[in-house]
């Protein structure tokens, strides 16, 4: 008889489940709690996951032979968590469900790290992978929530203004009154908050028609189209009118946040830097800027991208307005890396005119390969900090990104 026939074979040990390399127990209960909603998991029973989790040793969950497990019974658990030990038996049998925990305990339900018997977690740290996968579906979500809000929130205030401009032209006409009985059932705000992604959708796409088809009527005026207004882009610093230019044009730093040297008074005893007062005139759906450029020499001084967005706008409103602007500006948003919250911060300090200009700006300088900006959000809110200085020159910068069209073209 051989020897290896004689000797029993040795089973090999399974392998325990750990962490991946860079992940600690902590920032694994941070993964858990970011997809706990989605798979069933309330706040109640994520905090007895909590509970339960943080009596293991942090150790277990990376080396050594033993599977990481909660060897408190379920009153310990109660005791510690405030509540009766029936709420945990609950939540144990959510958690197990939702295949976070395994429960592996003597026939009478005592756990004992004696006997090997308690709550496991090794089923919930083989899930890693897809819970890393389930967190950036939840986070592309939830940014694409937040960015149909903003939407939502800029067709409200131009679908405001506008109807406000109607009614104060015409009266309350049959259809003037049927936008107007629409727009008031919109839901407020905190209600967005509550909705599914796929509801939001559909109620932006309405909220963004009903914009559109008011800012139709307001066209059928005698008023002349934007397009027609006379471009003031070259000769405003010399119109005492316009907008001024507090800062000389240099073609190595146009479009960037202006140096603060000349934000007191000038010698006509004024401070010509008027970006926020011009932003503020007239309603929320108009724009000074515009008025004065035009807009199609505005878009002109767009990047090829956030031409595309236009190009969108135009073809669902058969023309460029405002509006257009600020919502290809809050399109173009993720596509530059920039947090909403920035552009919610540049509304709040400059107004939705000025605002839409400075992401318009940033965009350009992104896309010009002669100038390099390592973070389009950090550009955008430097903007904002320039305009707190007073030292903010949004019409130097266009009017460096028309040179730097004319150089290249």
């Amino acid at each position: 008889m051989h020897v290896s026939q004689a000797l029993p074979v040795r089973q090999p040990e399974a392998v325990k489940p750990t962490l991946p390399p860079g992940m600690e127990r902590d920032g694994f209960i941070a993964l858990v709690d970011a997809v706990a909603f989605s798979l069933g998991v309330g706040a109640a029973a994520m905090m007895t996951f909590r509970t339960m989790i943080a009596s293991t040793r942090p150790s277990a969950f990376k080396r050594g032979p033993d599977e990481p497990c909660c060897y408190l019974s379920q009153n310990e658990i109660a005791r510690k968590r405030g509540v009766t030990a029936c709420r945990i038996r609950e939540h144990e049998k959510t958690l197990v469900r939702a295949g976070l925990i395994e429960k592996r305990t003597m026939a009478n339900g005592a756990r004992s790290g004696f006997c090997g018997c308690g709550i496991f977690f090794g089923v919930a740290i083989a899930r890693v992978e897809e819970f890393l996968s389930l967190r950036d579906v939840i986070e592309a979500d939830r940014r694409a929530h937040a960015r149909l809000r903003g939407l939502r929130s800029s067709h409200k205030r131009h679908l405001k203004g506008i109807l406000g401009e109607l009614i104060e032209r015409e009266g309350l006409t049959a259809e003037i009154e049927r936008i107007q009985h629409m727009f008031l059932e919109w839901p407020a705000g905190q209600a967005l908050h509550r909705m599914s992604l796929e509801e939001l959708q559909q109620h932006e796409a309405e909220a963004e028609a009903l914009t559109i088809a008011a800012a139709d009527l307001l066209t059928k005026t005698p008023d002349r189209p934007l397009e027609n207004e006379r471009s003031h882009i070259q000769d405003t610093t010399q119109d005492s009118s316009e907008v001024i230019c507090n800062d000389p044009v240099d073609g190595r730093s146009v479009g960037k946040p202006t140096r603060s040297t000349d934000i007191g008074p000038q010698p006509d005893g004024r401070v010509h830097c008027l970006e926020k007062q011009d932003g503020a005139v007239g309603a929320a759906h108009k724009s000074k800027f515009i008025q004065n450029l035009g807009s199609n020499r505005l878009y002109g001084l767009c990047s090829e991208e956030m031409q595309m967005w236009l190009d969108i706008e135009r073809q669902k409103r058969g023309r460029l307005d405002f509006h257009s602007f600020v919502i290809a500006a809050q399109k173009r948003l993720p596509e530059l890396g920039i947090h909403p919250s920035a552009w919610e911060e540049a509304v709040s300090v400059l107004d939705e005119d000025a605002a839409m200009l400075c992401v318009l700006i940033t965009d350009a300088k992104v896309a010009d390969p002669e100038v390099t900006i390592l973070s389009a959000g950090g550009y955008l809110r430097g903007m904002i900090r320039a305009h707190r200085a007073g030292s903010l020159n949004i019409m130097g910068s266009l009017i460096g990104l028309n040179e730097r069209n004319r150089r290249h073209h």
